[in-house]
C-alpha cells in the first residue's frame, strides 16, 4: 500500500509526539520536527509510509543518543497485557466460548490498539476496554475460522509479530493454532514499540514456538532492509499470518504468498484501502496475489 496524502499529518504528529516524548531539550526537539517536515517534503509517490517513519525514527535515535527510546513503555505495556489477561482470565475465556479461535483471534486483533504511532494516547485503561470489546465486534473481512483452516493445511507459517504488549495477545491465537509449525518474527532492531527479541522472551513466546527475528529496524516488513535468514523462512512459508497496520501497508502488495492480515483499522488511509470502516477488526485474506 503506497503512502497516501493523509499519512503526511499523521507522520508529522508523530515526530511531534517522539519530540515530546524522548527529551526536554527544546533544540533537540526543534531537529527532530524540522528533520520529519524536510524528510515528508521529499517523500516519493511509490513509498510506503513505515518507509518515511524508518527514516524519522533513524535521526530521533541519533540526535538522542537512544537506540530504544520507548525501552521502557514496551516494558510497562507487555506487563499491563499480561496483567489484564489474567485479570480478565482471558485464558479460560478462550477455552470456554463456543468458538475458541474465534474469541483467541479478536482478542489478538483487539491487541492491535497498543500502537504508540498510530494512536496519540494508550493506556492500560483504553486496552482493557478494547478487549472486553473485541468480544462482541463484528470482523470484517474473512472469519477466523478460515484462518484456522488454512493453517491446518499448512505445512510452514509464519506469523508476523507487531507491537510490544499485543505480542501478549498473540499468544492466545497462537495456542489454538498448530504451533508446532508457526514461526514467530519479532523485530532485528529497535522500531518505536515494536517487539524485539527481548519483548519475545519476556513474555514467554520463545517459549511456545520458534522465535526468529527479521534483521530490521524498520516498522512492517520492508523487505529490502530485512536479513537473508529472515527472506529465506519467508520464502518456505506457505502461510504468512501478518498482524497490524505497518505489516499491511507493506506487504499488501504481495503477489505470491497466501497471507491472512489481522488488524484494528486505526487511520482512514488504511480503512478506504481495505474497505471498511474506521475502527473495524479486519482480517483480509490475500492468495497469490488475489484478495478474497
Amino acid at each position: 500500500m503506497k503512502l497516501s496524502y493523509d499519512c503526511i499529518p499523521c507522520l508529522i504528529r508523530q515526530a511531534v509526539d517522539i519530540a515530546r516524548k524522548v527529551t526536554d531539550n527544546t533544540d533537540i526537539q526543534e531537529d527532530i520536527i524540522k528533520h520529519a517536515l524536510n524528510e515528508a517534503s521529499h517523500f516519493d509517490d511509490l513509498e510506503v509510509a513505515p518507509g518515511l517513519s524508518r527514516a524519522i525514527q533513524m535521526h530521533v535515535k541519533k540526535v538522542t543518543k537512544n537506540n530504544d527510546p520507548y525501552k521502557q513503555l514496551k516494558i510497562q505495556f507487555n506487563r499491563d497485557a499480561k496483567m489484564i489477561c489474567r485479570e480478565l482470565q482471558l485464558d479460560q475465556l478462550v477455552k470456554d466460548s463456543l468458538s475458541p479461535i474465534n474469541t483467541a483471534c479478536r482478542c489478538a486483533i483487539a491487541g492491535n490498539i497498543i500502537d504508540f504511532v498510530a494512536v496519540s494516547s494508550i493506556d492500560k485503561h483504553k486496552i482493557r476496554s478494547t478487549v472486553m470489546e473485541c468480544l462482541d465486534t463484528e470482523i470484517q473481512g474473512q472469519t477466523p475460522e478460515d484462518l484456522l483452516e488454512s493453517a491446518k493445511k499448512a505445512n510452514k507459517i509464519l506469523y508476523l509479530g507487531d507491537n510490544a504488549g499485543e505480542i501478549v495477545f498473540d499468544q492466545l491465537l497462537i495456542n489454538e493454532l498448530p504451533k508446532e509449525k508457526i514461526t514467530y518474527v519479532v523485530k532485528g532492531a529497535p522500531i518505536v514499540n515494536d517487539a524485539t527479541m527481548e519483548d519475545a522472551i519476556e513474555v514467554g513466546m520463545t517459549e511456545m514456538v520458534r522465535v526468529i527475528d527479521n534483521g530490521s529496524d524498520a516498522q512492517g516488513t520492508i523487505m529490502n532492509t530485512c536479513s537473508k535468514v529472515f527472506k529465506m523462512k519467508f520464502e518456505e512459508a506457505d502461510l504468512i499470518i501478518s498482524k497490524g497496520q505497518a505489516n499491511y501497508e507493506t506487504l499488501s502488495e504481495m503477489q505470491d504468498k497466501e497471507i491472512y492480515f489481522l488488524l484494528k483499522a486505526k487511520c482512514k488511509p488504511i480503512a478506504d484501502d481495505l474497505k471498511c470502516t474506521h475502527g473495524d477488526f479486519v482480517i483480509k485474506r490475500h492468495l497469490l496475489g488475489r484478495e478474497r
